[in-house]
């Protein structure tokens, strides 16, 4: 089964852009969990519902706070999607906070 498929289609406050990779809206693709999208150019993904599980017009980042530099390294060096970064890569970020 493939998990991302279909553009999102809800509205998004004008002019949004991707945190990591700066791809506009026109790049959300949708995923098998419901407001669950994540952007085609860098695998970012973001959530459409709030806490409340009130829909927004705003992207929430799903990053980890401590991942969201480390996200815009691997993007500015490679050009790859972030989900293709190894496991190893991640480590020195997460316990730079521990």
């Amino acid at each position: 089964m493939d998990y991302w498929r279909g553009y999102m289609s809800w509205p998004l406050v004008k002019d949004w852009e991707c945190e990591i990779c700066g791809a506009n809206g026109g790049y959300l693709i949708w995923g098998f969990v419901h407001a669950r999208c994540r952007c085609d150019q860098c695998h970012t993904q973001y959530h459409m519902r709030d806490e409340e599980s009130k829909v927004v017009n705003q992207p929430i980042l799903m990053l980890k706070p401590e991942c969201v530099e480390a996200a815009k390294i691997w993007w500015a060096n490679t050009q790859e999607p972030i989900s293709k970064a190894p496991h190893d890569y991640w480590e020195p970020f997460l316990t730079e906070r521990e």
